[in-house]
């Protein structure tokens, strides 16, 4: 068998495996949150007020995806629209306290799912498995594009 597929063959087993852990995590929350809402609420929480194009930037979504899930959103009031400070012609998106709450119950009830697929792990195997993952998001983000070719 060549290298190449080989590494395609390992390449399909882990996106297959990734996608695997994120629709069991999903379902063992019991969670009715759209992964989206998650996944942009955490940019929204990790970030001082953020427009739209710079919330698609970093989320590495299209304008307008982001932009259809910030109107919904802002309509449940999970975020609000605040002027922009250097440009009152534009806005910035930041997260309510109502938005808060659920991203950290959606984290939480993920997190006690992903304690219970971690049952009978040893720490060692923990430990690995937060060094791979943490190794692997790094290399997969654009951020870090730019400073791995200096």
């Amino acid at each position: 068998m060549h290298a190449t597929t080989e590494t395609s063959i390992e390449s399909r087993a882990i996106l297959a495996g990734l996608v695997d852990i994120l629709a069991g995590l999903k379902r063992r929350a019991g969670d009715r949150e759209d992964p989206a809402t998650v996944f942009l609420l955490r940019h929204l929480t990790e970030s001082p007020p953020r427009r739209v194009t710079e919330l698609a930037e970093c989320s590495r979504l299209d304008v307008s995806t982001v932009s259809r899930h910030m109107k919904s959103l802002e309509e449940a009031g999970h975020v609000v629209r605040i002027e922009d400070p250097h440009d009152g012609r534009a806005s910035r998106l930041s997260i309510t306290e109502q938005g808060q709450a659920l991203y950290d119950t959606a984290m939480a009830a993920r997190s006690a799912a992903l304690a219970r697929g971690l049952v009978g792990w040893t720490d060692e195997d923990r430990r690995a498995l937060v060094e791979l993952i943490t190794r692997l998001a790094m290399n997969l983000n654009p951020a870090n594009d730019a400073r791995s070719s200096r």
